[in-house]
C-alpha cells in the first residue's frame, strides 16, 4: 500500500494530519509537541518562520511578527503579510503551516510524506480552492485533491457505517468557515444532495463579539481602549477564547484584563454570550434550514446530525440543531479530527489509483458543485448571469454550448467572462475573470463557429476549454490582462480608445474642413464626458496630430491645426492610428474614419483595414458630398450601422454627435 500520503484539514484557527495505518484504520499524527491539532499560527523570528503554539503564546510578546487566519484570505490578491520589507502572500503563508505538518507527520512515521489530500470549506470558490492547491505545492506536496470538510467528515463517520443506508447532514462550525451538507451513506458510497455555508463565519466571529463586548465595558469603565494596542488585542483575545471554551462546561466565567495600569473584572454568562451572538446562530440555522429546503427534504428524515469543527461545542449550537431535527446530534466523533481522518482515507485511495494498486477502502465519494457557474451577458441594457452549471450539480460536471461564432470579419479571439454564484447580478458574484481564447483562423464574420466547454472537475475547479468546430484546434486560452472589471463595463467605465482619422485633402479646404474642425471639437467633448476614454487624432495627409489622451485643450489644439492640402493617402493615415492604438487586453478600439472623396490608394487601404478587423477593432466610416464611392467606405465600416452618409458638410457635427452619444452608451 501506498504509505507517503497523508490527509490534511488546513483550517482556520487549528489544523490536522492523519493517514492510513497498515491496518486500513485512519489515525491522527499528533505534531512534535505531542499535541494531536496544531494552531494555525505563524511566527516570524529573524530568520526563523514557527508555526504552532510557540507562535500563537509568542502574538502578545511579537503581535508584528505573527499572523493567523489566513485561511480566510485564500484566493485575495490584495492580502498580504509584510515582516523585514518582504511581502508574503496567503498561499506562501498557508505554505508553511503544510510544511510544518509535513515535517511533523514524517517525524512520526519515519518516511518521507510527499503526497496529500487538503480539505477546503465546501463553499470555497474557484480562486480560493486554486490558492490551496498551491500553497500544498509550495509545501512540497504532490496535492491528489482537494474534498470538502464536510464530505471528509462524512466518510470518516461512514466507514463504520458503510452498510447502512443513513441520510447525515454534517453541520461544519470551525474556526473561521461555516458549512452545512447533506448526504447519503449507504451501499458503500457517499452521495452528497446538497451543501451551502459561508466562509467568513465561524468561532472567530464569536470571539470577535466577546472581545469587543469586554473592551466596550473597558472603555466605559476606565476611558481607554484596549484594543488600541496589538499586544493588548492578542492577550484579550486569548482570555475571550479561553472564557468561550469554558463557557461550554460552566454556566458563568470571568474575564480580567488589564491594560494602562488598569483592571477590569467582567463576568459573563451563557445567556450574556448567546445575546452577544444571537444574529451569527440565526445565520448557521437559516443556511442549515437553506440545505433542507435546497434538497426538498423533510428535517423528520435526517437520521444523524454530524458534527464537525471545534466551535460545535457550544452548547447554543447543539441547542439549536436538537430544535430543528428534533433529536441531538451525535457526539461519537471527535468535531476536531473528523475532517483530517476523512481526508486521509481519501488520500489512501488517490494515492493507491495513483499508483495502480488496489485500493485499501471500499467506499466512494460523489461530491457536488457548491456555486453555480455562469456566464455574464448582456440583455436588457444591463450585465446578466447566464447559469451554466448550477449549484449542487454532481462533480465532475461539464456543460458544452456550440453556439458561439465571430462577430466581424478576420476575427481571431474571443473573449467571456466567468463568475461564481447564484445572483442574477454578477456583481454580487464571484468573478473568476476574464477568459480570452485565442488562435482563431481569419474568415468572414459568423464562418467561425465555435463550441466552449465549461467544468468543474473533481477538485470543485473550474476549467474552460473551446474549440473550433470547423478544424478541430482547441484554442489556447488565458486570463486577458489589464485593469478592466464587471464594474467598469456595468457602470459603462471599460477603457475605450478612439482615433478620428481625419480627409485634410485639398478638397477639405474652406468650409468643408471648417465644419470637420467643428464637428471633431464636439464630437472629443462629448466622448471624454465618459471615464477612461482616450482619443488621439490622425490626418491624411498630415499624419499624427495628437496621440491617445483625455487632455481636451490638447485635442482641440490638435483639430485647429488640421490643415487640408494635397491627395488621399488614406492607408497611411490608417497605418499610423493603428500604430498609436494598440491592441490591448480589456481596451476597446474604434476607429473614426471621415472623408470626403476616395483615397489614393484603396488596395493598401482595404489591407490596414483587414489587419485592424483582425485585430478585433471596430471601424466606423462617415462620407461627406457627392465624391464620396458609398460603397466603397461601407465596405470599410465593421457593418451596416457604422457607415454614415453625410450629403452636406453641415450634417456633419449632427452625426459626431449621435456617433459620441452612441459610443458613450454601455457596449452590447
Amino acid at each position: 500500500m501506498a504509505t507517503g500520503a497523508v490527509g490534511i484539514d488546513l483550517g482556520t484557527t487549528f489544523s490536522a494530519i492523519a493517514h492510513v495505518n497498515q491496518h486500513g484504520v485512519p489515525e491522527i499524527l499528533s505534531n512534535a509537541e505531542g499535541d494531536r491539532i496544531t494552531p494555525s499560527v505563524i511566527l516570524f523570528e529573524d530568520d526563523d518562520v514557527i508555526v504552532g503554539n510557540y507562535a500563537k503564546q509568542a502574538a502578545v510578546v511579537y503581535p508584528d511578527q505573527v499572523v493567523e487566519f489566513v485561511k480566510r484570505h485564500m484566493g485575495d490578491p490584495d492580502y498580504f503579510f509584510t515582516y523585514r520589507g518582504k511581502n508574503y502572500t496567503p498561499e506562501e503563508l498557508s505554505g508553511f503551516i503544510l510544511a510544518k505538518l509535513k515535517q511533523d507527520a514524517e517525524m512520526r512515521l519515519g518516511h518521507k510524506v510527499d503526497q496529500a489530500v487538503i480539505t477546503v470549506p465546501a463553499y470555497f470558490n474557484d480562486m480560493q480552492r486554486r490558492a490551496t492547491m498551491r500553497a500544498g505545492e509550495m509545501a512540497g506536496l504532490q496535492v491528489l485533491k482537494l474534498i470538502n470538510e464536510p464530505t471528509a467528515a462524512a466518510f470518516a463517520y461512514g466507514l463504520n457505517n458503510a452498510e447502512k443506508h443513513l441520510r447525515v447532514l454534517v453541520f461544519d462550525l470551525g474556526g473561521g468557515t461555516f458549512d452545512v451538507t447533506l448526504v447519503d451513506i449507504g451501499d458503500n458510497e457517499i452521495n452528497v444532495i446538497a451543501t451551502n455555508g459561508d466562509h467568513k463565519l465561524g468561532g472567530k466571529d464569536f470571539d470577535d463579539r466577546l472581545i469587543q463586548h469586554v473592551s466596550q465595558a473597558f472603555q466605559e469603565k476606565h476611558g481607554s481602549d484596549p484594543l488600541e494596542d496589538l499586544s493588548s488585542y492578542h492577550d484579550l483575545r486569548q482570555k475571550c477564547v479561553s472564557a468561550k471554551i469554558s463557557l461550554t462546561r460552566r454556566p458563568k466565567v470571568n474575564i480580567f484584563h488589564d491594560y494602562g495600569s488598569k483592571v477590569l473584572r467582567l463576568a459573563i454568562t451563557r445567556e450574556n454570550f448567546l445575546e452577544l451572538t444571537d444574529d451569527l446562530l440565526k445565520r448557521t440555522r437559516e443556511m442549515t434550514e437553506g440545505v433542507i429546503s435546497d434538497a426538498k427534504v423533510d428535517p423528520s428524515s435526517i437520521d444523524v446530525v454530524l458534527l464537525a469543527g471545534g466551535s460545535t461545542r457550544m452548547p447554543m449550537m447543539r441547542d439549536m440543531l436538537t430544535q430543528v431535527f428534533g433529536k441531538p446530534p451525535a457526539t461519537d466523533m471527535n468535531p476536531d479530527e473528523a475532517v483530517a481522518m476523512g481526508a486521509a482515507l481519501t488520500a489512501a485511495i488517490e494515492a493507491a489509483d495513483l499508483a495502480g494498486e488496489h485500493s485499501p477502502i471500499d467506499i466512494s465519494i460523489n461530491d457536488v458543485t457548491s456555486h453555480s457557474l455562469g456566464m455574464v451577458v448582456y440583455r436588457e441594457s444591463s450585465l446578466h448571469n447566464s447559469m451554466i452549471i448550477s449549484k449542487n450539480t454532481r462533480i465532475p460536471a461539464d456543460c458544452t454550448n456550440e453556439n458561439y461564432s465571430t462577430t466581424h470579419d478576420g476575427q481571431t479571439t474571443i473573449d467571456l467572462w466567468l463568475v461564481q454564484g447564484e445572483d442574477i447580478d454578477p456583481l454580487q458574484c464571484d468573478v473568476l475573470g476574464h477568459f480570452e481564447f485565442y488562435g482563431i483562423l481569419p474568415r468572414p464574420a459568423g464562418e467561425a463557429r465555435l463550441s466552449v466547454t465549461y467544468r468543474y472537475n473533481a477538485n470543485g475547479i473550474v476549467e474552460v476549454e473551446a474549440m473550433d468546430l470547423q478544424t478541430g484546434q482547441i484554442l489556447p486560452h488565458r486570463l486577458a490582462g489589464g485593469t478592466v472589471t464587471l464594474e467598469d463595463l456595468a457602470n459603462n467605465r471599460a477603457p475605450m480608445q478612439v482615433a478620428l482619422v481625419m480627409d485634410c485633402s485639398g478638397s477639405m479646404y474652406g468650409d468643408n474642413i471648417t465644419n470637420a474642425k467643428l464637428a471633431a471639437s464636439g464630437f472629443a467633448e462629448r466622448t471624454l464626458a465618459s471615464p477612461n476614454r482616450q482619443i488621439a487624432v490622425v490626418a491624411f495627409p498630415g499624419g499624427v496630430k495628437a496621440t491617445p489622451t483625455a487632455d481636451l485643450s490638447r485635442l482641440q489644439w490638435a483639430i485647429d491645426h488640421l490643415s487640408p492640402i494635397g491627395s488621399t493617402p488614406m492607408s497611411e493615415g490608417l497605418y499610423e492610428a493603428r500604430n498609436l492604438l494598440r491592441p490591448r487586453a480589456g481596451v476597446q478600439r474604434v476607429f473614426v474614419i471621415m472623408t470626403d472623396g476616395h483615397p489614393d490608394d484603396p488596395e493598401g487601404t482595404v489591407a490596414e483595414i483587414h489587419r485592424l478587423r483582425t485585430a478585433g477593432a471596430r471601424i466606423i466610416t462617415i462620407g461627406v458630398g457627392d465624391q464620396v464611392q458609398g460603397d466603397f467606405l461601407a465596405s470599410l465600416a465593421s457593418g451596416p450601422s457604422d457607415y454614415h452618409f453625410c450629403s452636406e458638410s453641415l450634417e456633419l457635427e449632427g452625426t459626431f454627435i449621435n456617433l459620441a452619444t452612441e459610443l458613450s452608451a454601455p457596449a452590447k
